[in-house]
């Protein structure tokens, strides 16, 4: 048995022991007559009569008042736990207040500092739409059902405050039920941390039962915080780690509630940008999973909201439970969780397995230029520049690559025209004019092709990426994590593409497509994140560019060669 949990059954027999004082000071006692049999201990004390022997008062006294006398002392002792008054303990640190109850030891409030919703309030993780308790311990002792819920607490702190010269600080409240199990709970938070510590020690006053199967609950769930619910909602799950495995409950109505037993290391509860996580300090030392779901509505919100309720399920068999839990709330932020280890930054949506270690780079690489220029619009332009630097070469190719074949298209007329007949012939004679000069056909998918898993990851970077929430550019975009609400860059995108169809389209078949692909791009573009139409914006713009500078070169390229064509005879002649 460790030091703390010496500490922690001192503290509940001395709680034992100080009740009928504390009793007598809070709400005072009142006395009743009693006859001197009454007053006596049924269990130890012996009467002497004038002839009689010594014997115990239980052979002399009646069932009846017996069990009447401890059904009153039950009442008595119910009626003063109620009376204990209910208060609230107030954490203020840097990074969020939180406020507790000794109305069952529990977790009232989780405010985040500096981090507003859609409607400029900080952002609440224990909304409690639901009513109820939010972190409750539910557990069994002699075949009954026991709970935290209800029991009123004795807390030893009212107030704490967390700075620079007070960075770790607790509050301790024990309590009773009525069954007379003595709950003790406690909070350890630190300085500069979205997490704090929970240390629960539950003891059962006849030492020959055990306390059995028990879960603790994270009840609250979370709500919306952002502009667009539908985006939102779309997040709201359950992750867990269960084993070596990391996986998800997706909630529906016609299964809300989900369970597995096995070694399990953590389970939590999300929204798109927010994460609240419970996990023992021991890994992978809990017994199994919990979830449940509820479906509410919310003033302002116009879809039902899913409440997922997390627990971690353990088993303990022994008349003493005592565990630890470290407890998350904050952020769905990779860089965050990732220091957690634990697979905790799983529960940030990174995309499939040979998409996250992209996005994983891409996040790292727009932080590390946010370090030097502090605006995530100019970050993605500045990203983009360097994205076509680096596929410059390829490009590059790809162009000459559509000129040559723009300058074979007689040759190829001429082919279609004597083969027309035999499709095979046909394709093998124009394979064979690409090879003879050099180009490909594929040559102008090559980019495209190089550049579309850089474009996944950076939806799935700016669609999950915390850093990016909230975050302005310029004028009227305030959240590139967000569509943009006037459309404006995705009209933008629109021209650009349209000027490149004009540019690189000579085929007259294909001239209508100039007209056909802006407009569908338009329609997927404009619901994206206004972070991601900037960057394919700014990539057609500068590719426009490069289109006009390749076919500015090439016109002086073939204005030479016509020119030393010409000279060529005008040399023979006069030779």
């Amino acid at each position: 048995m460790d030091k703390k949990t010496i500490i922690g059954i001192v503290l509940i027999v001395l709680i034992i022991l100080l009740t009928p004082i504390y009793q007598k000071w809070v709400v005072g006692t009142v006395s009743t007559p009693q006859s001197s049999a009454d007053s006596l201990s049924a269990a130890q004390t012996a009467i002497t009569t004038s002839g009689d022997s010594m014997r115990p008062i239980q052979a002399i006294a009646e069932p009846e008042a017996t069990i009447s006398e401890q059904k009153e002392n039950k009442q008595s002792e119910d009626s003063t736990l109620l009376k204990i008054p209910v208060m609230d303990i107030v954490v203020v640190s840097d990074k969020f207040t939180v406020k507790l109850s000794t109305l069952g030891g529990d977790v009232k409030s989780i405010r985040l500092h500096k981090i507003y919703d859609s409607e400029g309030n900080e952002v609440e993780l224990v909304p409690n739409l639901a009513g109820g308790p939010n972190f409750e311990f539910i557990g069994t002792l002699g075949g009954r059902n026991f709970s935290t819920a209800g029991v009123r607490f004795v807390a030893d702190r009212d107030t704490i405050f967390l700075d620079e010269d007070n960075k770790k600080d607790a509050v301790t409240m024990i309590g009773k039920t009525p069954d007379g199990i003595m709950i003790q709970r406690r909070y350890e938070f630190e300085y500069g941390k979205y997490h704090f510590r929970h240390k629960i020690l539950i003891s059962s006053r006849d030492s020959s039962q055990s306390i059995g199967d028990c879960a603790l609950w994270w009840k609250s769930g979370l709500v919306p915080t952002e502009k667009n619910t539908v985006w939102d909602l779309r997040e709201f799950a359950a992750n867990y780690r269960v084993g070596d495995e990391f996986d998800k409950f997706k909630p529906s109505k016609r299964k809300p509630s989900f369970s597995l037993d096995g070694a399990t290391d953590w389970v939590g509860t999300r929204s798109k940008y927010f994460f609240v996580a419970v996990m023992p300090d021991k890994i992978l030392s809990s017994n199994g999973v919990r979830t449940n779901t509820i479906w509410l509505r919310k003033e302002g919100v116009d879809k039902e909201i899913p409440i997922v309720q997390v627990g971690l399920y353990e088993r303990c068999g022994e008349p003493v439970f005592s565990r630890s839990y470290l407890v998350y709330a904050g952020p769905r932020d990779y860089f965050i969780l990732k220091r957690y280890g634990r697979m905790l930054a799983k529960s940030v949506s990174l995309g499939w397995w040979w998409l996250a270690p992209i996005t994983q780079f891409l996040l790292w690489l727009l932080k590390m230029i946010y370090a030097v220029i502090p605006n995530y619009g100019w970050v993605i332009i500045i990203f983009t520049i360097l994205m076509k630097l680096f596929l410059l070469p390829i490009a590059h190719t790809q162009m000459k690559s559509m000129k040559r074949m723009k300058g074979l298209q007689p040759q190829m007329r001429s082919i279609q025209e004597r083969f027309r007949d035999d499709p095979q012939k046909m394709n093998a004679e124009i394979m064979k004019l690409y090879r003879k000069h050099g180009v490909s056909p594929l040559s102008g998918c090559l980019p495209l092709l190089v550049q579309m898993p850089i474009f996944f990851a950076l939806y799935r970077a700016l669609a999950d990426g915390f850093q990016f929430r909230a975050q302005p550019f310029i004028f009227w975009i305030k959240d590139l994590s967000q569509r943009d609400p006037y459309f404006v860059l995705p009209i933008i995108m629109a021209i650009s593409m349209f000027v490149q169809q004009k540019i690189t389209v000579t085929d007259p078949k294909q001239k209508s497509m100039a007209y056909i692909m802006p407009i569908i791009f338009l329609f997927f573009f404009y619901n994206l994140p206004a972070g991601l139409v900037l960057y394919w914006t700014t990539f057609n713009i500068l590719s426009g560019a490069h289109m006009l500078w390749v076919e500015h070169k090439w016109k002086e390229a073939t204005a030479q060669t016509e020119s030393e064509e010409n000279a060529e005879p005008e040399k023979i002649a006069e030779k």
